[in-house]
């Protein structure tokens, strides 16, 4: 029986830029309402913490 072992030369990885980490961060801020864990619309300013 033949021994058929196909090797692949290694390629290291390669670090790609994909701009700033501002650039890709720009969504996230602190607003006035809520995200998805409750009621669309609801206000911060209703809200209240135990």
């Amino acid at each position: 029986m033949a021994n058929n072992i196909q090797t692949l030369a290694y390629q290291a990885p390669v670090l790609r830029a994909h701009g700033t980490l501002e650039a890709m961060t720009h969504g996230a801020s602190r607003g006035t309402v809520t995200d998805a864990a409750f009621p669309a619309g609801t206000a911060i300013s209703d809200m209240t913490f135990s």
